[in-house]
């Protein structure tokens, strides 16, 4: 098109529809399929079609996010940076409606996916690993885009996977605990929300491979889960400090960090075991400047959420192409930095 202005027609012919089609894109008129829609839209800026396509789109594109109640704090960051996609994508009319399901009722969250769908563009999703969840994704990824985030599930055909690499994370706490722990044999203790959140699974898998590799003093005394259940935290690890006396080092996967501390104080063990956890939020910021946590692995909620909304705007053609990075970093905080 070098030298010559493009017209609607080649814009139609590029993108393989009519022109009516084009016409009805540019015009906001509605009524095209988000795929055909995408690639006008991608072509007329390719060609440099003679037309303000930074307008607001008038189609509302409508992202579902499927995740956990925000009664943990990394939840509730997770929702509060989705209400603030609201406002930054507002301008491309795009709405992100946030949906939440109980962990344990993995039936109802498989039938929720399938509602959400039904009036969503896209799903973007953090749900455990399960049969049911993975057989409702497959379908729904098979008619549109779904996203999944901070915890992966692969099998899903997912679009794109937005969060940290959790292994790296887990042999990162499994490093930082060797070293803290020291030379001599000792038993540690991992905390789990729930094995079949696959991000989780990961960490576990990285901070028991760090510590077969470098520091086999480190004995691996119980993986314990909660059920995403706070308190249960805190009793499984009293149990553990009755039955053993001293564990040398907690690492945490989710959630519990202020029912774990508790139990520490009760035995007096809080200067005696070396706790790494996961998200720094408040509480675990005013623990980690009284000592009682040792290592905070931080990821950002924010940045994951809008790199979310990012990704699928520029795959509906709502925001130009560029290269978007999924993998989000990692921040390693004591109470020197926190």
């Amino acid at each position: 098109m070098t030298g010559k202005k493009a017209k609607l027609s080649d814009v139609a012919r590029a993108a393989g529809v009519s022109s009516a089609t084009v016409d009805r894109v540019l015009n906001k008129r509605g009524g095209v399929h988000p795929d055909k829609e995408k690639q006008v839209l991608e072509w007329a800026r390719k060609l440099q079609l003679d037309r303000n396509l930074e307008r607001r789109p008038s189609r509302i594109l409508r992202l579902g996010v499927i995740m956990q109640a925000p009664a943990n704090p990394f939840y509730r960051s997770l929702q509060q940076a989705f209400v603030r996609c609201n406002s930054l994508y507002g301008g491309l009319n795009i709405q992100v409606q946030l949906h939440y399901f109980e962990v344990t009722a993995i039936k109802h969250t498989a039938a929720l996916m399938h509602r959400v769908a039904e009036r969503s563009d896209a799903l973007i999703v953090i749900v455990p690993d399960h049969p049911l969840s993975n057989q409702a994704l497959q379908e729904v990824a098979s008619r549109m885009p779904v996203i999944t985030m901070v915890s992966d599930l692969p099998l899903a055909s997912r679009l794109a996977y937005i969060g940290i690499d959790n292994r790296a994370a887990g042999r990162t706490a499994g490093e930082l605990m060797g070293r803290y722990v020291g030379a001599q044999p000792c038993n540690i203790v991992v905390v789990s929300g729930m094995h079949s959140f696959i991000g989780q699974g990961e960490r576990e898998m990285g901070f028991r491979a760090v510590l077969a590799e470098r520091y086999p003093h480190c004995h691996l005394l119980a993986v314990v889960e909660t059920r995403e259940q706070p308190e249960k935290a805190g009793q499984l690890v009293r149990q553990l400090l009755r039955q053993h006396g001293r564990l040398a080092g907690i690492y945490n996967l989710s959630t519990g960090d202020q029912s774990i501390a508790d139990a520490l104080l009760a035995y007096a063990q809080q200067q005696e075991t070396v706790f790494i956890t996961h998200e720094l939020t408040e509480e675990r910021r005013a623990l980690l400047r009284d000592g009682v946590i040792d290592i905070v692995l931080d990821q950002n909620p924010e940045l994951e959420a809008m790199t979310a909304v990012k990704y699928l705007a520029q795959h509906f053609g709502r925001i130009e192409a560029e290269a978007i990075t999924t993998l989000t970093p990692v921040s390693v905080h004591t109470r020197e930095n926190s």
